[in-house]
């Protein structure tokens, strides 16, 4: 198990984050920065997907031209892999984490993200089937911001 530090600006005030990586995740990461060229912030996977959290303004070049860089990945690793491009604002990088799903409000509350819609498609599809879908959006945040998120 390996740790890897990042200073995080939340408006005036610097955080200091730890992120506790296994052999697989760093494995992940280093194959992912050569093969796509980018710099990893973070990597984790479940079952079926790595994501693949990169650097603000790297999205463009790991994804490729017609999103060649990241299918010869994916053929190569038998997994689908979701780049996601960090944001030092919570807000903007929930915004990522979502898309493609686009929700009417996100409200940045004390230690908590709340993300407002009044369509239940949208709510079902942030959710997942056995609350899958919230639980990483959770981890996805949580990696990097004190803040738990939740659905209205």
């Amino acid at each position: 198990m390996q740790e890897k530090l990042f200073c995080l600006r939340l408006g005036d005030s610097v955080k200091v984050a730890r992120l506790k990586l296994d052999q697989d995740t760093l494995g992940f990461s280093n194959l992912l920065e050569r093969k796509l060229g980018v710099r990893v912030k973070d990597c984790f996977k479940d079952s079926e997907t790595i994501y693949c959290i990169v650097s603000q303004g790297q999205m463009g070049k790991a994804l490729g031209k017609g999103g060649s860089n990241i299918h010869k990945v994916q053929d190569e690793l038998g997994k689908r892999v979701k780049i996601i491009e960090y944001r030092e604002d919570p807000v903007e990088f929930i915004k990522n984490v979502i898309y493609p799903l686009k929700v009417e409000q996100i409200v940045l509350g004390e230690g908590v993200i709340i993300l407002k819609d009044s369509n239940r498609k949208t709510k079902s599809l942030l959710i997942g089937r056995e609350s899958r879908n919230i639980n990483l959006i959770k981890r996805a945040i949580q990696r990097f911001f004190n803040v738990d998120v939740k659905i209205e």
